[in-house]
Protein backbone atom coordinates (compact mmCIF):
# COMPACT_ATOMS: atom_id res chain seq x y z
CA UNK A 1 0.00 0.00 0.00
CA UNK A 2 1.28 3.30 -0.60
CA UNK A 3 2.75 5.17 2.13
CA UNK A 4 0.35 8.60 0.83
CA UNK A 5 -3.10 8.85 0.33
CA UNK A 6 -3.62 12.26 -0.84
CA UNK A 7 -1.13 14.63 -1.38
CA UNK A 8 -0.82 17.19 1.09
CA UNK A 9 -2.72 20.41 0.32
CA UNK A 10 -3.05 22.56 2.83
CA UNK A 11 -5.12 25.56 1.21
CA UNK A 12 -7.75 22.71 0.55
CA UNK A 13 -7.74 21.72 3.67
CA UNK A 14 -8.37 25.50 5.46
CA UNK A 15 -11.20 26.14 2.69
CA UNK A 16 -12.83 23.03 3.48
CA UNK A 17 -12.82 23.41 7.29
CA UNK A 18 -13.48 27.08 7.10
CA UNK A 19 -16.89 25.69 5.66
CA UNK A 20 -17.58 22.82 8.52
CA UNK A 21 -17.25 25.72 10.59
CA UNK A 22 -20.04 28.10 9.66
CA UNK A 23 -22.02 24.60 8.89
CA UNK A 24 -21.47 23.17 12.19
CA UNK A 25 -22.65 26.64 13.82
CA UNK A 26 -25.67 26.76 11.28
CA UNK A 27 -26.73 23.40 12.30
CA UNK A 28 -25.58 23.23 15.76
CA UNK A 29 -29.25 25.14 16.82
CA UNK A 30 -31.66 22.38 15.41
CA UNK A 31 -29.85 18.93 14.88
CA UNK A 32 -27.37 19.41 18.37
CA UNK A 33 -26.64 15.88 18.65
CA UNK A 34 -26.49 14.89 15.06
CA UNK A 35 -24.27 17.60 14.13
CA UNK A 36 -21.83 17.00 17.27
CA UNK A 37 -21.20 14.00 16.99
CA UNK A 38 -20.37 14.06 12.85
CA UNK A 39 -18.18 16.55 14.25
CA UNK A 40 -16.64 14.16 16.10
CA UNK A 41 -15.92 11.41 14.29
CA UNK A 42 -14.50 14.15 12.04
CA UNK A 43 -11.76 15.34 14.12
CA UNK A 44 -11.09 11.69 16.24
CA UNK A 45 -9.95 10.27 12.33
CA UNK A 46 -8.11 13.37 11.33
CA UNK A 47 -6.51 12.94 15.44
CA UNK A 48 -5.47 9.56 14.66
CA UNK A 49 -4.24 10.34 11.54
CA UNK A 50 -2.32 12.55 12.74
CA UNK A 51 -1.23 10.36 15.63
CA UNK A 52 -0.03 7.80 13.03
CA UNK A 53 1.66 10.59 10.65
CA UNK A 54 3.18 12.06 13.67
CA UNK A 55 2.52 15.15 12.46
CA UNK A 56 1.09 17.79 14.34
CA UNK A 57 -0.08 19.95 11.16
CA UNK A 58 -2.49 17.28 9.94
CA UNK A 59 -4.66 18.58 13.44
CA UNK A 60 -3.48 21.94 13.79
CA UNK A 61 -4.70 23.23 10.31
CA UNK A 62 -8.03 21.75 10.33
CA UNK A 63 -8.89 22.79 13.98
CA UNK A 64 -7.61 26.58 13.46
CA UNK A 65 -9.29 26.48 9.91
CA UNK A 66 -12.49 25.57 11.66
CA UNK A 67 -12.82 27.57 14.77
CA UNK A 68 -12.19 30.33 12.45
CA UNK A 69 -15.24 29.44 10.24
CA UNK A 70 -17.35 29.01 12.91
CA UNK A 71 -16.61 32.60 14.68
CA UNK A 72 -17.00 34.29 11.21
CA UNK A 73 -20.27 32.87 11.23
CA UNK A 74 -21.52 33.21 14.09
CA UNK A 75 -20.18 37.06 14.24
CA UNK A 76 -21.95 37.94 10.79
CA UNK A 77 -25.00 36.69 11.73
CA UNK A 78 -24.87 38.42 15.16
CA UNK A 79 -24.20 41.95 13.23
CA UNK A 80 -26.73 41.22 10.75
CA UNK A 81 -29.88 40.55 12.65
CA UNK A 82 -28.70 43.82 14.85
CA UNK A 83 -32.31 46.00 14.61
CA UNK A 84 -33.10 49.54 14.28
CA UNK A 85 -35.99 52.10 14.46
CA UNK A 86 -37.87 51.89 11.54
CA UNK A 87 -37.18 55.54 9.76
CA UNK A 88 -40.06 57.74 8.42
CA UNK A 89 -38.07 59.06 5.62
CA UNK A 90 -35.94 57.21 3.20
CA UNK A 91 -33.31 58.51 0.51
CA UNK A 92 -31.86 55.80 -1.47
CA UNK A 93 -30.20 55.33 -5.01
CA UNK A 94 -31.36 52.46 -7.40
CA UNK A 95 -28.71 50.87 -8.19
CA UNK A 96 -30.67 47.09 -9.92
CA UNK A 97 -34.49 46.54 -10.89
CA UNK A 98 -35.99 43.15 -11.27
CA UNK A 99 -38.63 42.85 -14.38
CA UNK A 100 -42.40 43.41 -12.58
CA UNK A 101 -43.81 40.40 -10.46
CA UNK A 102 -47.20 40.35 -8.74
CA UNK A 103 -48.25 43.69 -9.69
CA UNK A 104 -44.96 45.11 -8.54
CA UNK A 105 -41.58 46.06 -9.04
CA UNK A 106 -38.55 44.91 -6.89
CA UNK A 107 -35.42 47.60 -7.12
CA UNK A 108 -32.35 47.25 -4.91
CA UNK A 109 -30.82 50.46 -3.77
CA UNK A 110 -27.54 51.71 -2.18
CA UNK A 111 -26.15 55.20 -0.32
CA UNK A 112 -29.38 54.78 1.86
CA UNK A 113 -29.91 57.63 4.37
CA UNK A 114 -32.69 57.13 6.72
CA UNK A 115 -34.33 60.36 8.59
CA UNK A 116 -30.84 61.88 7.74
CA UNK A 117 -28.51 59.73 8.95
CA UNK A 118 -26.42 57.96 5.74
CA UNK A 119 -26.66 53.97 6.33
CA UNK A 120 -23.77 51.51 5.43
CA UNK A 121 -26.33 48.40 4.59
CA UNK A 122 -28.37 48.86 1.39
CA UNK A 123 -32.42 48.53 0.76
CA UNK A 124 -34.71 46.21 -0.90
CA UNK A 125 -37.65 48.12 -2.00
CA UNK A 126 -41.29 46.74 -3.08
CA UNK A 127 -43.10 49.78 -5.24
CA UNK A 128 -46.96 48.83 -5.82
CA UNK A 129 -49.26 50.49 -8.65
CA UNK A 130 -46.25 50.58 -11.08
CA UNK A 131 -47.92 50.75 -14.54
CA UNK A 132 -45.88 52.45 -16.41
CA UNK A 133 -43.15 53.05 -13.84
CA UNK A 134 -40.63 50.21 -14.99
CA UNK A 135 -39.93 51.63 -18.08
CA UNK A 136 -39.29 54.92 -16.69
CA UNK A 137 -36.80 53.46 -13.92
CA UNK A 138 -32.77 54.72 -14.57
CA UNK A 139 -30.11 52.88 -12.76
CA UNK A 140 -28.50 55.45 -10.90
CA UNK A 141 -32.14 57.33 -9.77
CA UNK A 142 -31.73 58.25 -6.63
CA UNK A 143 -35.51 58.50 -4.93
CA UNK A 144 -37.10 59.97 -1.80
CA UNK A 145 -40.03 58.34 -0.13
CA UNK A 146 -41.92 57.61 2.83
CA UNK A 147 -41.96 53.80 3.28
CA UNK A 148 -45.66 52.44 3.70
CA UNK A 149 -43.61 49.37 5.87
CA UNK A 150 -40.31 49.28 6.96
CA UNK A 151 -38.40 45.65 8.03
CA UNK A 152 -35.09 44.19 8.24
CA UNK A 153 -34.22 41.77 6.21
CA UNK A 154 -34.87 37.71 7.70
CA UNK A 155 -31.59 36.64 6.63
CA UNK A 156 -32.80 33.12 7.27
CA UNK A 157 -35.24 33.46 4.30
CA UNK A 158 -36.55 29.67 3.68
CA UNK A 159 -34.50 28.27 6.81
CA UNK A 160 -31.08 28.83 5.15
CA UNK A 161 -28.72 31.56 5.79
CA UNK A 162 -29.44 33.61 2.56
CA UNK A 163 -25.67 34.40 1.92
CA UNK A 164 -26.78 37.33 -1.08
CA UNK A 165 -28.52 39.92 1.30
CA UNK A 166 -25.00 39.53 3.46
CA UNK A 167 -22.78 40.08 0.29
CA UNK A 168 -24.90 43.05 -0.76
CA UNK A 169 -25.26 44.35 2.24
CA UNK A 170 -29.26 44.56 2.03
CA UNK A 171 -30.83 44.77 5.48
CA UNK A 172 -33.44 45.86 4.91
CA UNK A 173 -36.86 45.98 2.77
CA UNK A 174 -39.35 48.59 2.27
CA UNK A 175 -42.98 49.00 0.50
CA UNK A 176 -43.93 51.85 -1.06
CA UNK A 177 -46.79 52.84 -3.61
CA UNK A 178 -45.85 54.20 -6.99
CA UNK A 179 -47.30 57.24 -6.61
CA UNK A 180 -45.45 58.17 -3.16
CA UNK A 181 -41.96 58.17 -4.67
CA UNK A 182 -40.20 60.86 -5.75
CA UNK A 183 -37.25 60.54 -8.58
CA UNK A 184 -34.75 63.44 -7.41
CA UNK A 185 -31.91 63.43 -9.18
CA UNK A 186 -29.39 60.62 -11.07
CA UNK A 187 -25.63 59.54 -9.88
CA UNK A 188 -24.66 57.11 -12.05
CA UNK A 189 -21.40 55.09 -10.88
CA UNK A 190 -18.38 54.44 -13.97
CA UNK A 191 -19.51 50.91 -14.41
CA UNK A 192 -23.16 51.70 -14.69
CA UNK A 193 -22.33 53.94 -17.13
CA UNK A 194 -19.79 51.77 -19.02
CA UNK A 195 -22.93 48.73 -18.84
CA UNK A 196 -25.49 50.89 -20.18
CA UNK A 197 -23.42 52.37 -23.10
CA UNK A 198 -22.74 48.88 -24.59
CA UNK A 199 -26.29 47.63 -23.81
CA UNK A 200 -27.72 50.52 -25.90
CA UNK A 201 -24.89 49.94 -28.91
CA UNK A 202 -26.26 46.25 -28.71
CA UNK A 203 -29.56 47.51 -29.26
CA UNK A 204 -28.11 48.92 -33.07
CA UNK A 205 -27.50 44.87 -34.21
CA UNK A 206 -29.68 42.78 -31.95
CA UNK A 207 -33.22 42.33 -31.11
CA UNK A 208 -34.87 44.04 -27.94
CA UNK A 209 -34.76 40.27 -26.44
CA UNK A 210 -31.08 38.99 -27.67
CA UNK A 211 -29.92 42.55 -26.15
CA UNK A 212 -31.25 41.28 -23.11
CA UNK A 213 -29.71 37.65 -23.59
CA UNK A 214 -26.18 39.15 -24.54
CA UNK A 215 -26.30 41.24 -21.36
CA UNK A 216 -26.85 38.91 -19.18
CA UNK A 217 -23.95 36.95 -20.49
CA UNK A 218 -21.30 39.56 -20.61
CA UNK A 219 -22.15 41.14 -16.93
CA UNK A 220 -24.17 38.41 -15.39
CA UNK A 221 -27.03 40.56 -14.68
CA UNK A 222 -30.62 38.29 -15.06
CA UNK A 223 -32.87 40.41 -13.31
CA UNK A 224 -34.08 42.35 -16.85
CA UNK A 225 -34.66 38.41 -18.13
CA UNK A 226 -38.46 37.97 -18.39
CA UNK A 227 -39.47 34.56 -16.57
CA UNK A 228 -39.81 32.67 -19.77
CA UNK A 229 -36.74 33.47 -20.97
CA UNK A 230 -34.86 32.88 -17.65
CA UNK A 231 -37.09 29.82 -16.98
CA UNK A 232 -35.94 28.13 -20.46
CA UNK A 233 -32.27 28.06 -19.90
CA UNK A 234 -33.13 27.12 -16.19
CA UNK A 235 -34.66 24.39 -16.76
CA UNK A 236 -32.67 22.97 -19.75
CA UNK A 237 -30.07 23.22 -17.48
CA UNK A 238 -27.76 25.99 -19.02
CA UNK A 239 -28.31 29.17 -16.83
CA UNK A 240 -24.44 29.04 -16.16
CA UNK A 241 -24.46 30.44 -19.42
CA UNK A 242 -26.31 33.81 -18.39
CA UNK A 243 -23.64 34.06 -15.10
CA UNK A 244 -20.15 35.12 -15.86
CA UNK A 245 -18.11 32.32 -14.85
CA UNK A 246 -15.26 30.11 -15.69
CA UNK A 247 -16.06 29.80 -19.49
CA UNK A 248 -16.50 33.56 -19.97
CA UNK A 249 -13.02 34.21 -18.34
CA UNK A 250 -11.59 31.89 -20.30
CA UNK A 251 -12.60 33.02 -23.69
CA UNK A 252 -11.89 36.99 -22.41
CA UNK A 253 -8.98 35.46 -21.63
CA UNK A 254 -8.32 34.07 -24.60
CA UNK A 255 -9.33 36.99 -26.74
CA UNK A 256 -6.94 39.27 -25.46
CA UNK A 257 -3.71 36.98 -25.47
CA UNK A 258 -4.30 36.70 -29.13
CA UNK A 259 -4.63 40.48 -29.51
CA UNK A 260 -1.88 41.30 -27.45
CA UNK A 261 0.11 38.22 -29.13
CA UNK A 262 -0.78 40.21 -32.47
CA UNK A 263 1.24 43.55 -30.86
CA UNK A 264 4.06 41.22 -29.88
CA UNK A 265 3.48 42.55 -25.90
CA UNK A 266 6.19 40.65 -23.97
CA UNK A 267 5.03 37.54 -21.91
CA UNK A 268 5.47 39.50 -18.54
CA UNK A 269 3.49 42.82 -20.09
CA UNK A 270 0.54 40.20 -21.08
CA UNK A 271 -0.16 38.97 -17.92
CA UNK A 272 0.07 42.14 -16.26
CA UNK A 273 -1.87 43.59 -19.02
CA UNK A 274 -4.65 40.76 -18.73
CA UNK A 275 -4.30 40.74 -14.91
CA UNK A 276 -5.53 44.27 -14.67
CA UNK A 277 -8.58 44.19 -17.30
CA UNK A 278 -9.75 40.74 -15.57
CA UNK A 279 -9.90 42.76 -12.04
CA UNK A 280 -11.36 45.34 -14.21
CA UNK A 281 -14.35 43.41 -15.59
CA UNK A 282 -15.03 42.19 -12.06
CA UNK A 283 -15.74 44.88 -10.51
CA UNK A 284 -17.79 46.06 -14.02
CA UNK A 285 -19.75 42.80 -12.77
CA UNK A 286 -20.30 43.80 -9.74
CA UNK A 287 -17.83 41.09 -7.93
CA UNK A 288 -20.13 38.20 -8.37
CA UNK A 289 -18.74 34.70 -6.89
CA UNK A 290 -18.34 32.96 -9.89
CA UNK A 291 -16.62 35.87 -11.68
CA UNK A 292 -14.27 36.61 -8.31
CA UNK A 293 -13.37 32.41 -8.33
CA UNK A 294 -12.27 32.55 -12.02
CA UNK A 295 -10.41 35.67 -12.16
CA UNK A 296 -8.75 34.74 -8.96
CA UNK A 297 -7.82 31.33 -10.81
CA UNK A 298 -7.05 33.03 -14.18
CA UNK A 299 -4.26 35.21 -12.71
CA UNK A 300 -2.81 32.54 -10.52
CA UNK A 301 -2.59 30.37 -13.98
CA UNK A 302 -1.10 33.59 -15.45
CA UNK A 303 1.11 34.65 -12.82
CA UNK A 304 2.83 30.49 -11.42
CA UNK A 305 4.80 30.43 -14.84
CA UNK A 306 6.70 33.66 -13.62
CA UNK A 307 7.62 32.23 -10.24
CA UNK A 308 8.43 29.20 -11.33
CA UNK A 309 5.30 27.10 -9.98
CA UNK A 310 3.52 24.50 -11.16
CA UNK A 311 0.32 25.12 -11.37
CA UNK A 312 -2.22 23.54 -9.32
CA UNK A 313 -6.06 23.83 -9.57
CA UNK A 314 -7.03 22.54 -6.40
CA UNK A 315 -5.02 24.69 -4.61
CA UNK A 316 -6.20 27.70 -6.60
CA UNK A 317 -9.73 26.50 -6.24
CA UNK A 318 -9.31 26.46 -2.57
CA UNK A 319 -7.10 29.72 -2.49
CA UNK A 320 -10.15 31.79 -4.17
CA UNK A 321 -12.74 30.01 -2.05
CA UNK A 322 -10.53 30.81 1.22
CA UNK A 323 -10.45 34.65 -0.07
CA UNK A 324 -14.67 34.71 -0.58
CA UNK A 325 -15.46 32.81 2.29
CA UNK A 326 -13.62 35.77 4.19
CA UNK A 327 -15.27 38.54 2.92
CA UNK A 328 -19.00 36.57 3.17
CA UNK A 329 -19.18 33.67 5.49
CA UNK A 330 -21.94 32.90 4.86
CA UNK A 331 -20.87 31.73 1.09
CA UNK A 332 -21.10 28.26 2.36
CA UNK A 333 -25.50 28.49 2.13
CA UNK A 334 -25.07 30.12 -0.82
CA UNK A 335 -26.52 28.19 -4.13
CA UNK A 336 -24.57 30.19 -6.68
CA UNK A 337 -21.51 29.80 -4.37
CA UNK A 338 -22.07 26.05 -4.16
CA UNK A 339 -22.36 24.90 -7.53
CA UNK A 340 -19.90 27.22 -8.97
CA UNK A 341 -17.56 25.37 -6.80
CA UNK A 342 -18.85 22.20 -7.42
CA UNK A 343 -18.83 22.34 -11.09
CA UNK A 344 -15.19 23.57 -11.32
CA UNK A 345 -14.19 20.82 -8.66
CA UNK A 346 -15.96 18.11 -10.44
CA UNK A 347 -14.53 18.87 -13.76
CA UNK A 348 -10.71 18.65 -11.94
CA UNK A 349 -11.01 15.47 -9.88
CA UNK A 350 -13.39 13.59 -12.38
CA UNK A 351 -12.86 15.10 -16.39
CA UNK A 352 -9.79 13.03 -16.74
CA UNK A 353 -11.06 9.71 -15.60
CA UNK A 354 -14.82 10.08 -17.46
CA UNK A 355 -12.65 11.00 -20.70
CA UNK A 356 -10.66 7.85 -20.28
CA UNK A 357 -13.66 5.58 -20.23
CA UNK A 358 -15.05 7.05 -22.96
CA UNK A 359 -12.37 7.40 -24.82
CA UNK A 360 -13.11 3.67 -26.86
CA UNK A 361 -16.27 5.25 -28.04
CA UNK A 362 -15.46 6.82 -31.92
CA UNK A 363 -16.28 10.12 -31.80
CA UNK A 364 -14.61 13.48 -32.43
CA UNK A 365 -12.42 14.80 -30.11
CA UNK A 366 -14.49 18.29 -29.71
CA UNK A 367 -17.86 16.10 -28.88
CA UNK A 368 -15.72 13.47 -26.69
CA UNK A 369 -14.16 16.63 -24.45
CA UNK A 370 -17.54 18.14 -24.55
CA UNK A 371 -19.30 15.07 -23.01
CA UNK A 372 -16.78 14.40 -20.46
CA UNK A 373 -16.98 17.90 -19.20
CA UNK A 374 -20.89 18.03 -19.01
CA UNK A 375 -20.92 14.44 -17.50
CA UNK A 376 -18.86 15.65 -14.51
CA UNK A 377 -20.53 18.58 -14.00
CA UNK A 378 -23.74 17.04 -13.95
CA UNK A 379 -22.36 14.13 -11.09
CA UNK A 380 -20.88 16.87 -9.14
CA UNK A 381 -24.01 18.91 -9.19
CA UNK A 382 -26.88 15.96 -8.43
CA UNK A 383 -27.03 16.85 -4.04
CA UNK A 384 -26.60 20.67 -4.88
CA UNK A 385 -29.31 20.56 -7.44
CA UNK A 386 -31.69 18.03 -5.06
CA UNK A 387 -30.92 20.01 -2.15
CA UNK A 388 -31.70 23.46 -3.07
CA UNK A 389 -34.34 22.74 -6.16
CA UNK A 390 -36.00 19.19 -5.30
CA UNK A 391 -34.74 18.33 -8.72
CA UNK A 392 -32.50 16.90 -10.89
CA UNK A 393 -31.99 17.90 -14.82
CA UNK A 394 -31.47 14.75 -17.01
CA UNK A 395 -31.41 16.80 -20.33
CA UNK A 396 -28.42 19.12 -19.25
CA UNK A 397 -26.05 16.79 -20.40
CA UNK A 398 -26.96 17.04 -23.81
CA UNK A 399 -27.89 20.61 -23.15
CA UNK A 400 -24.66 21.07 -22.87
CA UNK A 401 -23.30 19.44 -25.53
CA UNK A 402 -24.99 21.49 -28.30
CA UNK A 403 -25.11 24.86 -26.60
CA UNK A 404 -21.97 25.28 -25.26
CA UNK A 405 -19.90 25.48 -28.48
CA UNK A 406 -22.64 27.73 -30.30
CA UNK A 407 -22.19 29.89 -27.07
CA UNK A 408 -18.88 30.27 -27.18
CA UNK A 409 -18.95 31.42 -30.73
CA UNK A 410 -21.95 33.92 -29.93
CA UNK A 411 -20.01 35.03 -26.83
CA UNK A 412 -16.77 35.90 -28.65
CA UNK A 413 -17.91 37.93 -31.22
CA UNK A 414 -20.74 39.95 -29.13
CA UNK A 415 -17.61 40.66 -26.89
CA UNK A 416 -15.25 41.84 -29.24
CA UNK A 417 -18.00 44.13 -30.76
CA UNK A 418 -18.57 45.57 -27.37
CA UNK A 419 -15.25 46.86 -26.90
CA UNK A 420 -14.83 48.18 -30.78
CA UNK A 421 -18.13 49.70 -30.28
CA UNK A 422 -16.59 52.01 -27.17
CA UNK A 423 -14.42 53.57 -30.07
CA UNK A 424 -16.47 52.61 -33.40
CA UNK A 425 -19.46 54.02 -33.87
CA UNK A 426 -22.48 51.94 -35.17
CA UNK A 427 -19.90 48.55 -35.31
CA UNK A 428 -22.51 46.58 -33.67
CA UNK A 429 -24.41 46.46 -36.51
CA UNK A 430 -22.51 43.50 -37.76
CA UNK A 431 -24.54 41.48 -34.79
CA UNK A 432 -27.34 41.36 -36.69
CA UNK A 433 -26.61 37.96 -38.06
CA UNK A 434 -25.90 36.69 -34.80
CA UNK A 435 -29.63 37.21 -34.00
CA UNK A 436 -30.47 33.63 -35.67
CA UNK A 437 -27.54 32.28 -33.29
CA UNK A 438 -29.08 33.60 -30.06
CA UNK A 439 -32.68 32.53 -31.31
CA UNK A 440 -31.07 29.15 -32.43
CA UNK A 441 -29.87 28.77 -28.68
CA UNK A 442 -33.24 30.26 -26.96
CA UNK A 443 -35.45 27.82 -29.00
CA UNK A 444 -33.06 24.49 -27.83
CA UNK A 445 -33.11 25.96 -24.47
CA UNK A 446 -36.92 26.09 -24.27
CA UNK A 447 -37.82 23.01 -26.03
CA UNK A 448 -35.25 20.97 -23.99
CA UNK A 449 -36.63 22.52 -21.20
CA UNK A 450 -40.42 21.48 -21.77
CA UNK A 451 -39.70 18.08 -22.37
CA UNK A 452 -41.65 16.54 -19.86
CA UNK A 453 -38.72 14.24 -19.08
CA UNK A 454 -35.80 17.36 -18.49
CA UNK A 455 -36.65 17.44 -14.78
CA UNK A 456 -37.81 14.91 -11.84
CA UNK A 457 -38.43 15.62 -8.01
CA UNK A 458 -35.84 14.31 -6.11
CA UNK A 459 -35.57 14.48 -2.06
CA UNK A 460 -33.89 17.18 -0.13
CA UNK A 461 -30.21 16.74 1.03
CA UNK A 462 -28.88 18.63 4.06
CA UNK A 463 -25.70 20.61 3.85
CA UNK A 464 -23.46 17.48 5.31
CA UNK A 465 -24.55 15.49 2.68
CA UNK A 466 -23.15 17.93 0.48
CA UNK A 467 -19.54 17.88 2.11
CA UNK A 468 -19.72 13.78 2.67
CA UNK A 469 -20.55 13.46 -1.42
CA UNK A 470 -17.79 15.92 -2.27
CA UNK A 471 -15.91 14.26 0.10
CA UNK A 472 -16.87 10.57 -1.81
CA UNK A 473 -16.28 12.00 -5.25
CA UNK A 474 -12.46 12.68 -3.99
CA UNK A 475 -11.79 9.47 -2.76
CA UNK A 476 -12.63 7.79 -6.02
CA UNK A 477 -11.16 10.42 -8.28
CA UNK A 478 -7.11 10.50 -9.40
CA UNK A 479 -6.45 12.79 -6.22
CA UNK A 480 -6.57 9.92 -4.03
CA UNK A 481 -3.34 7.97 -4.64
CA UNK A 482 -4.20 4.66 -2.53
CA UNK A 483 -4.64 1.86 -4.26
CA UNK A 484 -8.01 0.29 -5.45
CA UNK A 485 -8.52 -2.03 -1.86
CA UNK A 486 -7.68 1.40 0.44
CA UNK A 487 -9.62 3.43 -2.34
CA UNK A 488 -12.56 0.94 -0.91
CA UNK A 489 -11.55 0.46 2.79
CA UNK A 490 -11.81 4.44 2.70
CA UNK A 491 -15.05 4.48 0.20
CA UNK A 492 -17.26 2.19 2.50
CA UNK A 493 -17.31 4.11 5.74
CA UNK A 494 -17.83 7.37 3.93
CA UNK A 495 -20.89 6.01 1.98
CA UNK A 496 -22.24 4.44 5.18
CA UNK A 497 -22.17 8.19 6.65
CA UNK A 498 -23.80 9.67 3.59
CA UNK A 499 -26.71 7.48 4.25
CA UNK A 500 -26.97 8.34 7.67
CA UNK A 501 -26.90 12.04 6.75
CA UNK A 502 -30.08 11.13 4.39
CA UNK A 503 -32.00 10.05 7.08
Amino acid sequence: MKSRWFNYRPLCIIFIFLLLGSVFVFYLTDYRLFTILITLVVFIFILVLTIMKKKIKYILIPLISFIIGASLYYGVVASFQEEIEPPSFIQARIYNVNMPEDGRIRVYADSCVFDGKEMDENLIIYIYDNSNLFENIEIGSIVTFEPSTFYQTDLFYYGTPNASYYSKSLKFSATVSSNNIKFVGLDKTFAEQLKQHIKDNLSDGLTNENVEIAYSALFGETELLSDSQYNAYKLSGVAHLLAVSGLHVVIIVGILYKILDLLRIKNWARIIIVSILLIFYMYVCNFAVSIIRATIMSIIMLLAPMFFREYDTLSSIAFSGIIIFLVNPLTAFDPGFLMSYACVIGIALLNKPIRSGLSHLKMPKWLLDSLAISTSTMVSLIFIMAHFFNTLNIISLLANIILIPIFTFAFTIVFVVSILSLIIPYVSIVLYPINYVFDFINIVATVLGNLSVSNFQTISFNYVAILVYSLLLLLISRICVANRKTKVVLSLPTVALLMVCLL
